[in-house]
């Protein structure tokens, strides 16, 4: 299954790129990573960095995307959140500390967000979807509409 999956992805990728190469228009795709912020913590002394900043408690994952959707990711670890672009290593003990110290309940494990865990992945599917519907039509349409041309003609 997901042999068939990744072959669909890689010829619909394929497809699209050189497509898209020959009127010139750049897709976008890579890989991303993104910080969610799970637990907020208290403003105080113990939560915050040497820079003066807080941190909070967060999950961190990349994404690969193709056109903004993605279609895989990494498993989430739980980090602090500084913001959406910065984070804080922290270990299994520090969390526990982090946790009876600001007297808040930290997840043991995180995931992904739906959309980026399955939604880009049912959107990208639709989308091949339809271009194959496209393709079979273009090329197994025509011989039926053929087909009924000659008979009205006769």
């Amino acid at each position: 299954m997901k042999l068939s999956t990744l072959l669909t992805f890689g010829l619909l990728f394929l497809g699209l790129n050189a497509a898209i190469a020959k009127a010139r228009i750049p897709i976008p795709y890579g890989e991303a990573q993104k910080i969610v912020k799970v637990t907020d913590l208290p403003d105080t002394e113990e939560f915050q960095l040497e820079d003066g900043r807080y941190f909070d408690i967060g999950k961190m994952y990349t994404i690969s995307h193709i056109v903004w959707l993605p279609y895989s990711n990494t498993d989430a670890i739980i980090t602090g959140y500084v913001d959406d672009e910065t984070y804080v290593e922290l270990s299994p003990e520090e969390l526990k500390e982090i946790a009876a110290l600001a007297k808040v309940e930290i997840p043991e494990t995180v995931t992904a967000s739906f959309f980026d865990r399955l939604g880009g992945k049912i959107i990208l599917g639709l989308l091949g979807l339809v271009i194959l519907y496209g393709i079979y039509a273009s090329y197994f349409g025509k011989d039926e509409d053929e087909a009924t041309e000659e008979k009205s003609e006769a």
